[in-house]
């Protein structure tokens, strides 16, 4: 299954996307934050050979302002594969527990209320880093992943929906 499907981890309200600072964006409150929530890829924009059957996200920020996400990849045949992480947004990588496997470290950056930037790595190394924007309905999420690598990039956007 191909990562981009996974769309790892872990943000305005109806204002548009402003700058914020590291320190503004921490400041901000656990149940205010557009990204906090279950959310559920939406698998039919995914090609046929690719598809996972679901993927679901969940994004809690606690009142140290620290975001824990949660990840469920079930694949077509039915197995599941889970994923965990605590960090704060101040880019410091932070282990991510569970049985991914494609990824075992992530850092965090909240450049406005509604964005949430990952970056993930294995092994010391950079994987991907993903860009998690919610609409100002609060009820859709794109998710941008630029793949890391020896050449410049190609973009890939994927699609999720608020389930919770």
């Amino acid at each position: 299954m191909p990562l981009a499907a996974v769309g790892l981890y872990i943000a305005a309200s109806g204002a548009e996307l402003q700058q914020a600072s590291p320190e503004t964006a921490h400041a901000i409150a656990p149940r205010q934050s557009p990204l906090a929530g279950i959310w559920s890829l939406d698998v039919t924009r995914i090609p046929a050979e690719e598809r996972p059957r679901r993927v679901t996200i969940a994004f809690r920020v606690a009142s140290d302002g620290k975001w824990t996400s949660e990840v469920e990849i079930v694949a077509p045949d039915g197995s599941s594969r889970h994923g965990e992480s605590t960090a704060a947004t101040d880019g410091v990588p932070a282990p991510i527990t569970g049985n991914l496997g494609f990824a075992d470290t992530v850092s965090l950056r909240q450049p406005a209320p509604n964005t949430l930037v990952m970056t993930f790595g294995k092994k010391g190394a950079p994987v991907s880093t993903r860009v998690y924007t919610v609409e100002k309905d609060r009820k859709a999420m794109k998710e941008t992943i630029i793949w890391a690598g020896e050449s410049i990039p190609k973009l890939e956007t994927t699609f999720f929906s608020r389930i919770g």
